[in-house]
Parts: C-alpha cells; structure tokens; sequence
C-alpha cells in the first residue's frame, strides 16, 4: 500500500505528445478533463494544429493514414457485472439513496447499450467527419490534384470501424466530389490493420493478474462502498462477494460516459472523487499498455504484430509514388491494437521507448495518447526534381521519427525511411516471450 502510494506521489510528465499524465489539480469544483482517466475509451479532443514550413519546393501530394474506430460503446463485460450488482442490492434493499441515484443512471447506460455493445456513438460518427475535414484542408493540393482522384479505404471487419469509414469517406467526398473511393473489407485486411499477437491469450491473462493485483493494492473501496450501500456486512458479502471485481465494473461504465455524452451523464464527477477515480485509472491504463504497449515485458511481440500492417504501409506507398499512379490517399479503418504496436515499431516520437507495464502510467497515459479515433497520419511531400520527403502524424500533431535523422524539421528522406520500414518488416519470426506465473 505505501509502494503504490509512492508512485501517485511521483507521477510525472515525460516528453509527451500532448498534456501531463494523470494531473493532480483541480480547478474550483469541476475536473479539468475527466476524459484524462477513460484510457482507451477517451473520446478524441481537436486541438489546434499547426504545420512546419516543407524545404522550399515540396508540397504535399500523398497520404497514408491509419485512424482507429470512432467513439463506441462499451465491450467490457465487467460494466453488466458491475450493473447486475446493483439490480441485486436494489432488490435485496441494500441501495443507499445514492446507490439508487446510480443504479437510474448505470440503467440508462446499459439501455442506450443493448443491441449496441461496441458500436460507433453519434460522437464517433462526428469525430471521422470532422479529422476528414480538417485533414482535406490542411493538405489542399493532395485532394486538389487533377492527376490524382483515387482513395484506397480498408477497413476492419468491425462495423464500428466499417461505419468510421463511411462517415470519414462522405466527408471527404462532400468537399471533393471529384475523387473516387474504392473501399474493402474481409479477415485478409483484418489480418494487416489488426494482426493477432503471439501469445496473446496468455500474455492478456499476465496483464490482467496484474490488473488486478494493482487495483486490490492501489483502491480502498470502504468509502466507495459506504456510499452506495447500507451498512449490512452479512447481506452484502453475498451481493458483492468481490469488491474489486465491482470497481472495475464502475471504472469502465464511467469511463465510457464522455463516448455517449449525448446521455448527459458523468459517473466520475457525478460520484467519485478525482483521487478514487485516477486510483482506479491507473491500474487500467498500465493493463492496456501491458496488453498493446511497448513494455518491457511484452513489448516486442506488440511491435511484432504491426509488421504486416507496416509492410502494407510500403507496399501501397510503392505503388502511390509510382509514375502514373491516381493514388491521393490510403486510409485504414482499425483499432488501438493496430496503432499503439505500429508507433512503437517504428519509433514514432517517444513512442519506442520501454517501460515497465506495472508503472506506465508515470510516463503514458492511455487517455492521452490512444483516444477513440486516434490516428497516425504518413504525408508525403515532392519537389519538382521527384525527391520525396514524408512527416509524421500522430493524432494530427507533427512527431518525429526518433531512429531517423530528419532532412529538416519533421520532415525525412523517403529513400532513407523505406529501407528502414523495410528492415523492420522483413523477418516475422514471432519473438520469445516469457510468461512469468505471477500468483
């Protein structure tokens, strides 16, 4: 318990993209930004951007772009359990007056949620049509180009990513509708925008054992309890037999809140404290990077698994840069599964760097770095004598490529980062990883 008290004490920035990580301040009575403690189920915040001046002579004339799904709704099967608890304290009558304030509003999440699990909110929806907008105009000449008017989309087989595709496409369409779109989907492209880790269920199993040694050491659920339930030690150890069980339930439930705002509902401000909120947050945020991060203990089957989406990445540049070639733009459809392995491969910005999944959460926050709709945007720029040179985006701001030396700014050789891509894809061995038995 003092351990981890000592590591919320010590929580620091560390060369971020964008904002500090899990922020101790408060301003007034209102939270800053609860979305900072959704991990993954953040949804995204448009920032103002801004672009560095190319070398003098190049201009933009081709995209590769990867962007995950949209804001969804819940997967976590641990939200329903959460919520299952409640409708038996409810009927046994162990609700406080507050419990019962809940239970109306986790019932109101879980109606908007039936027949709906994981699919794209009217916020995903806006999210793609709005990162489509701003990227056809902030890159006029790729989408302007007579000589160029076809857009490549694959997509997961998903629908929240196939539906991230269609609002993203129409919205570039409305304002070009000269360009053409050609869109696929199937296990084949699944398999390059979303590859299956090696030894995934094994190593999603050590992080949840994690997972859950962290929350057990890091929430004291006594004040959270007495809160929402009676004072009935014997009724309630049969209706919440597993208190830690029941916080991962409330975390996710809340976490989603800002996905489906148009709910108007916010469980963290509305019955949690900031400190209850961001204890809960960081054991999640430190399973998520366990489970797609770049850690130490499983960060090289992560990268592993980005491979053939980098080789797709190439392949599909090859063919955009060829002479002749319609190509304005290649865009993906997927998930964090597909971007957080991919920056990391490749060393996109701090991205490359290890870190123990344990205490992640000091230098990454999954909130921050991998929201819904987060992206990874490749934008290639030419001079008159065919020199190519390319810049990288990651959630629409400029980040460099850290094991490459750029020509200026952001901006590097092609022909030095495609034999770079090319060596990292080249052997998919799957790497060893060692599954350690924690108790």
């Amino acid at each position: 318990m003092r351990f981890f008290s000592r590591l919320l004490l010590a929580l620091s920035a560390f060369c971020a993209f964008a904002g500090p990580v899990f922020p101790q301040s408060v301003v007034s009575n209102v939270w800053e930004n609860t979305g900072i403690y959704s991990s993954v189920y953040a949804p995204y915040v448009f920032r103002e951007v801004e672009d560095t001046p190319a070398p003098k002579g190049y201009k933009p004339f081709y995209i590769s772009h990867y962007g995950r799904h949209g804001s969804r709704r819940q997967t976590e099967s641990n939200a329903r359990r959460a919520y299952d608890v409640f409708l038996r304290a409810d009927a046994a009558g162990l609700l406080t007056g507050t419990g019962r304030n809940l239970l109306r509003d986790m019932t109101t999440l879980i109606k908007d949620h039936e027949g709906q699990y994981g699919e794209l909110t009217p916020r995903g929806a806006m999210e793609h049509r709005t990162l489509a907008q701003r990227m056809a105009r902030r890159f006029r000449p790729v989408f302007r180009n007579r000589h160029r008017r076809e857009v490549f989309c694959q997509s997961s087989t998903f629908s929240r990513c196939l539906v991230s595709m269609n609002h993203f496409s129409n919205s570039l369409q409305l304002l070009e509708p000269s360009l053409r779109f050609e869109f696929v989907t199937g296990d084949r492209y699944l398999e390059i925008l979303a590859h299956d880790f090696y030894r995934s269920k094994e190593i999603f199993s050590s992080d949840e054992r994690m997972y859950d040694s962290l929350m057990r050491a890091g929430n004291d659920p006594k004040p959270i309890l007495e809160r929402f339930f009676v004072d009935d030690p014997a009724r309630m150890r049969k209706v919440v037999p597993d208190t830690v069980l029941l916080l991962k339930g409330l975390y996710t439930l809340g976490a989603i809140c800002g996905c489906v705002d148009y709910l108007g509902i916010d469980l963290f401000t509305k019955y949690f404290t900031e400190e209850e909120v961001r204890a809960m947050a960081i054991p999640y945020t430190n399973r998520i990077y366990g489970n797609y991060g770049n850690s130490v203990e499983f960060g090289d089957r992560c990268s592993w698994a980005a491979k053939w989406l980098l080789e797709d990445i190439v392949r599909r540049a090859d063919m955009a840069l060829a002479d002749g070639s319609a190509c304005a733009a290649d865009l993906r459809f997927g998930h964090d599964t597909g971007i957080m392995p991919l920056a990391a491969l490749i060393g996109l910005g701090d991205m490359g760097t290890k870190l123990p999944r344990a205490t992640a959460h000091l230098h990454f926050n999954t909130a921050e770095r991998m929201t819904m709709a987060s992206n990874i945007q490749m934008i290639f720029y030419r001079n008159r004598a065919g020199e190519v040179l390319v810049k990288f985006l990651y959630n629409e701001d400029e980040v460099p490529l850290t094991p490459l030396q750029p020509v200026s700014g952001p901006y590097y050789r092609w022909t030095e980062v495609r034999p770079y891509f090319v060596d990292l894809f080249s052997d998919k061995t799957p790497p060893l990883v060692t599954i350690r038995n924690e108790k």
